[in-house]
């Protein structure tokens, strides 16, 4: 039975992405479907769209304010190719799903979800949470409408803009496997090397040509900082990649 693992996060801005590359890295094999405005993982396209290892990017061009008004059924239509894209799953998928979508695309999965049940396809979530209230109070939202249907629900509490209160977290997550990601506070060097290679190509870094950039001093701890960085990631994805692989 293969599996499917949407990630999501409709608020908060942060981390979303960041889960989504330490799932691809940690189930590499793993087709992924970015729903999108921008197509931002670009370094996993290492094939035909569809393909395992690669990335089918689907364009969201409905706005905010559009699925607001429209009660979510401005995004319904280019919301088609994905669900189509769902049902033809055969191999254990990402779904990175862009903030202000995340609502629309669990609300039509609702109706959509025994069918693929019946195809013997089964859906997980994974919600990114971050500090802000807005980001907690729209999670639960996502988790609750997902209760009925997601085989698997995960919540990962990235602390980059602050600790997630815990006893929100708790109240939020409810019977949901709950990870967290520490704050990391990388020097501006070290976020420029990051934002190059992105976290698969962390373990790609050479230790003599970053010296040569900058200094051995400064090379050493780029490599110690973004090590610990990407096993905490690593960590932080580690239930819901085990969950996406068992099926």
């Amino acid at each position: 039975m293969p599996r499917i693992l949407l990630v999501g996060q409709e608020t908060g801005g942060i981390g979303k992405s960041t889960i989504v590359r330490g799932l691809a890295e940690a189930v590499p094999d793993a087709p992924i479907l970015e729903v999108e405005s921008v197509h931002r993982l670009t370094e996993f396209k290492t094939g035909k769209a569809g393909t395992p290892g690669s990335v089918h990017h689907f364009e969201m061009r409905a706005t905010r304010e559009a699925i607001e008004a429209s009660g979510g059924k401005a995004a319904r239509s280019e919301l088609d190719d994905v669900i189509n894209a769902l049902h033809a799953v055969k191999t254990a998928t990402l779904v990175d799903i862009g903030a202000n979508t995340s609502a629309s695309l669990l609300g039509i999965l609702k109706d959509e979800a025994p069918t693929l049940r019946e195809a013997g396809i089964e859906l997980g979530l994974v919600v990114v949470v971050a500090a802000e209230a807005g980001a907690l109070a729209d999670a639960g939202k996502l988790l609750h409408a997902a209760r009925d249907w997601a085989g698997g629900r995960f919540v990962v509490a990235n602390a980059g803009r602050g600790a997630v209160d815990p006893a929100l977290l708790k109240r939020v997550a409810g019977d949901a496997a709950v990870t967290h990601l520490r704050q990391f506070e990388l020097e501006d060097v070290t976020r420029e090397v990051l934002a190059a290679g992105q976290l698969r190509g962390i373990g790609k870094l050479d230790r003599a040509s970053l010296a040569k950039q900058t200094s051995p001093a400064v090379a050493g701890r780029i490599l110690r900082d973004l090590t610990a960085f990407r096993l905490a990631v690593m960590e932080a994805v580690k239930p819901a990649a085990l969950w996406l692989v068992e099926g």
